[in-house]
């Protein structure tokens, strides 16, 4: 793997801290959900959050989360290096001035 796209990822990585604090404080709310690109069950949790009667529902929801919050880390990630793995193999050819990188060799 070369230096830009390791840095590419690690600056857009999602951290299991940062994740997991979430979940504890605005987990009713899905913003876990939000960080860790599962958009559709997020909004799901948010609407439900936003009406009382499903309030408890997504409380309960976040707390079995907290159980899986590593698990969804982990395929956020992995589907983070796969992309950009994509863009790197779907990219135009280096033109043959340019310099290869070590890994390249």
């Amino acid at each position: 793997m070369n230096t830009s796209r390791i840095i590419r990822y690690e600056a857009n990585k999602r951290l299991l801290g940062v994740a997991v604090v979430f979940c504890i404080f605005f987990g009713f709310l899905g913003l876990h959900r939000f960080y860790v690109n599962q958009r559709n069950s997020g909004m799901a949790m948010l609407i439900l959050s936003l009406v009382v009667v499903g309030l408890p529902v997504s409380i309960v929801w976040s707390i079995v989360d907290l159980f899986l919050i590593d698990d969804m880390v982990c395929s956020c990630n992995n589907d983070l290096a796969d992309k950009i793995e994509q863009h790197y193999y779907h990219s135009p050819a280096k033109k043959a001035s340019e310099k290869p990188d070590d890994a390249d060799i």
